[in-house]
């Protein structure tokens, strides 16, 4: 569609296409009035006009009228903004709707009605009857002769759903999908029918009648979630198959063509497409190879009494009778009788008499599970062997054991962090009975000193015993010690019985490959949103084109995840000229109790494992299920984040550090009484101490974080973002111990009082500096909040560090260093590799002292 710009009192007109642009050179921007008309939208012109001025807001509607029988209207928005002296006008619609149901569809919010013909193949323009475009905007859908949906929000680009609209007899599924144009100023929401049949054999099939390739909407009238297919021409149908659940190929009989039709099924959030090929090899479930001379094979699918029968020396495919129903097979030959779920390799024997042994085993040949009973020894140990032998394509093994990341400032030359996921540190233990012991920190140290000199061959030549102080000996010639490279310790229960892992371990190969084909291309931004309407329904509904591939074990382990957030403001935000005080004081207000509400420290978050084995999957569909496991799994524990809150006191750390000192209470004794009356003893005054250390350390954590939100929240009401920087720095260092914690927070008391007296006289000087007289004024305001808020956060703070330094000596907790000292980056500004020799010089030079002229 068009749109038709005209500016009245001249004659300057023109007609803009699609995603196209012109010059308006003869408005003065004061009040001129400029006519729109929308050329043959619906089939019909639609007028509208707006009056160009200055201080036109960001956003606004026109309505434009269409003048026929029946008086209809569509509101159309205008995007303004400034760019010097020019104003860019950009006309657009909040929202397109693309009907893709060959349903009548309508749409229904407050005071807004729209109706959607089935067979109208263009876009519909919708907007919501609101002032404010930003506004929680929700519409409900009616589809046929449906009632109407539940509302739902149109606003949540990128998602995926499905919206229920109940009928006397049925319930139709909409699937909905909702993305931003490429303009980034119109959603496109686009409605498809949530089930769609897909014929893509060369039989002619009837369900719904389609013809050959062709794919069409399918809404089931009951809730059973059975479907079955006949093919035209022939009076029986296939056995019924559920739709509604994941499959990757499912072989359904066909008896009188004495052949077989092949469905996938392939569900995603928005819809469900049910696609029917033509058999090929691979596709049946198993095929079973009776290699023996004297006997008949029986089978069946587990739970039914449909039997039928193999004959010796004979072979032939599988397909399930009942594919509804449990997926098993079960065998009978002779007097033995077995089951198999057909997925895994597996191989076993029977007598058949008492000479004679029958074997069996399950194999895959390419993509086909093959099922052989034969009594030839050789032929069962080549079939194990098959997969062995296969050569891979590609084989790719990853192992990571630390990882880092390091952020430069390129403008100012300086490394601004270094996050590294590293090996954990290396403990030394002593077993003097039947309970390892770590030794204390300090022999820790020197014995990994004292093994790594003894490794380089620096300062060891000699094999023997090398002493470490004047009580401790040690030979390094038969020590060994574990090396952990995750950054968490395991539980006790876990860690007593598994061995050490890296970090990362990934293992992939590559068997076989199928056709893929990319194309790319490259259109007008516009012109790619347009296309979206020529999409045809099954590329609208399908989501997933990979390849299929067999996961013979894919598995991910469980995830612990430590969680610690602070959103701190950075820097000195602009003072907007036109920005009145009551917003000013208002936007300060929100600032402080922002600060109190946004930290968070040390949440925990568990995540289960994630496993499949033996299935075939299409690699967007094996994302889609770690991701929505994953996110799952988030979602039930988000609760951890509202109870990890610091201006609550953190009270799930609290319950956390509660309960593994009562772990430890019952678990350290149990575990040292196993083991003998002197380690349960130890085990009893260790774990006495962690439930003491957990319980007092949890209650000063508490008053600690509380303390350390109120005073986040009067720094920033002080207005003094270099204050507030130092702050920041000084509360995040952490004490060495509980004296140390008490100079700190005197340190803080100290520095809140001088600073808050002084700055009654340095505020306004410095104000006046940078910005004159409003800045003299501002400084005075500034100068006297801070003469309160500085000693009262200062006290706050002090109060603060005094409870962290009591948890931190209940809780025993080691000091965090850092990982490395910081990059050095020379004059000239290129990123070279990291280098420990030059950073120590860097430091070494500067604590030199300058030389005397």
């Amino acid at each position: 569609m068009a749109l038709l710009i005209l500016l009245q009192g001249t004659a300057e007109a023109c007609e803009l296409t699609e995603g196209s642009a012109a010059d308006v050179f003869h408005s003065r921007i004061n009040g001129e009035i400029m006519d729109l008309v929308l050329i043959k939208y619906q089939g019909k012109d639609w007028s509208g006009h707006l009056k160009i001025c200055d201080g036109m807001p960001e956003f606004f509607s026109v309505c434009f009228t269409c003048h026929s029988a029946t008086a209809m209207t569509v509101d159309i928005y205008i995007h303004t903004r400034r760019i010097g002296s020019r104003m860019i006008l950009s006309v657009f619609s909040p929202y397109w709707i693309i009907n893709k149901t060959s349903r009548v569809l309508q749409y229904q919010a407050e005071d807004t009605h729209v109706k959607h013909p089935a067979d109208y193949r263009d876009i519909v323009l919708f907007s919501f009857k609101k002032k404010n475009i930003f506004s929680k905007n929700k519409i409900q859908l009616c589809i046929s002769t449906s009632t109407w949906s539940s509302s739902f929000s149109l606003d949540a680009v990128g998602s995926y759903g499905c919206v229920k609209c109940s009928a006397n007899n049925m319930d139709y599924l909409v699937g909905v999908s909702i993305k931003m144009s490429s303009f980034n100023l119109t959603r496109i929401v686009t409605f498809t029918p949530f089930y769609t049949i897909a014929n893509k054999s060369s039989l002619e099939l009837e369900s719904c009648i389609f013809l050959v390739l062709q794919c069409l909407p399918f809404w089931p009238e009951n809730s059973s979630g059975e479907l079955c297919v006949r093919v035209v021409g022939y009076e029986s149908s296939s056995r019924p198959f559920l739709y509604t659940a994941q499959d990757n190929g499912t072989l359904l009989r066909l008896e009188e063509l004495n052949g077989g039709l092949l469905v996938d099924v392939n569900v995603s959030e928005h819809s469900t497409v049910i696609s029917f090929s033509d058999y090929h090899e691979g596709a049946a479930p198993a095929l079973i190879v009776n290699h023996t001379p004297w006997d008949s094979l029986r089978y069946k699918q587990s739970g039914l009494q449909e039997e039928m029968e193999l004959k010796p020396n004979e072979v032939c495919l599988f397909a399930w009778t009942d594919p509804t129903k449990t997926r098993k097979l079960t065998w009978g030959y002779s007097q033995n009788f077995g089951e198999h779920d057909l997925l895994k390799d597996e191989c076993g024997q029977f007598p058949y008499n008492a000479n004679t042994q029958i074997h069996w085993v399950s194999f895959l040949d390419g993509r086909q599970r093959v099922l052989l009973f034969t009594d030839d020894v050789a032929l069962v140990s080549k079939a194990r062997q098959a997969e062995e032998l296969e050569q891979p394509d590609q084989e790719i093994n990853l192992s990571l054991h630390s990882l880092g990341l390091s952020l430069v400032n390129n403008e100012n030359k300086k490394e601004i962090s270094y996050i590294g996921i590293t090996s954990s540190g290396v403990v030394w233990e002593l077993k003097p009975r039947q309970k390892w012991k770590p030794f204390s920190q300090k022999q820790i140290n020197l014995l990994e000193q004292a093994y790594q000199k003894y490794i380089s061959k620096s300062a060891f030549q000699a094999p023997g015993w090398h002493k470490l102080d004047s009580n401790t000996e040690v030979c390094f010639e038969v020590s060994m010690f574990p090396v952990v490279f995750h950054p968490v310790a395991p539980p006790k229960s876990i860690a007593l019985d598994s061995e050490p892992k890296p970090f990362i371990d990934i293992s992939i190969i590559t068997r076989f490959n199928e056709y893929s084909k990319i194309n790319f291309c490259s259109t007008k931004l516009i012109q790619q949103d347009v296309d979206a309407l020529n999409t045809e329904l099954m590329e609208s509904s399908l989501t997933d084109l990979s390849m299929l591939s067999f996961f013979e074990h894919f598995h991910i382990s469980p995830i612990k995840l430590h969680l610690s957030l602070s959103l701190a403001s950075g820097g000195e935000a602009s003072d907007k000229g036109e920005e009145t005080i009551a917003i000013h004081s208002l936007n300060l207000l929100l600032k402080s109790i922002g600060a109190t509400l946004t930290d968070v420290d040390d949440l925990i978050f568990k995540l289960a494992f994630f496993e499949i084995k033996y299935q075939f999957y299409k690699r967007d569909q094996l994302m889609k299920r770690v991701v929505r496991h994953y996110s799952e799994q988030l979602l039930k524990q988000m609760y951890v984040l509202v109870l990890g809150l610091d201006v609550l006191g953190n009270p799930f750390g609290l319950i956390r550090g509660l309960s593994e000192g009562v772990e430890a209470f019952f678990y350290e004794p149990f575990q040292g009484a196993v083991q003998g009356p002197e380690e349960f003893a130890e085990g009893l005054v260790i774990g006495v101490k962690s439930l003491l250390g957990h319980t007092v350390g949890g209650a000063a954590g508490v008053v600690s974080r509380i303390t350390g939100s109120v005073g986040k929240g009067l720094a920033a009401i002080t207005m003094d973002q270099e204050f507030q920087q130092k702050r920041r720095e000084e509360m995040g260092r952490q004490p060495k111990d509980f004296g140390d914690s008490l100079a700190k927070g005197g340190k803080g008391l100290l520095r809140g009082v001088v600073g808050g007296v002084t700055g009654i006289i340095t505020k306004p000087v410095e104000g006046a500096k940078k910005e004159g007289a409003a800045g003299f004024f501002k400084g005075i305001g500034k100068g006297l909040v801070g003469v309160v808020a500085r000693p009262t956060g200062g006290i706050v703070d002090m109060a603060s560090s005094t409870f962290q330094g009591i948890q931190r000596a209940a809780e025993s907790t080691e000091e965090v260093s850092n990982l490395r000292p910081p990059r050095f980056i020379h004059e000239d500004g290129i990123i070279r590799p990291y280098d420990r020799g030059s950073m120590t010089v860097v430091i070494s030079s500067k604590s030199l002292p300058e030389p005397v002229s």
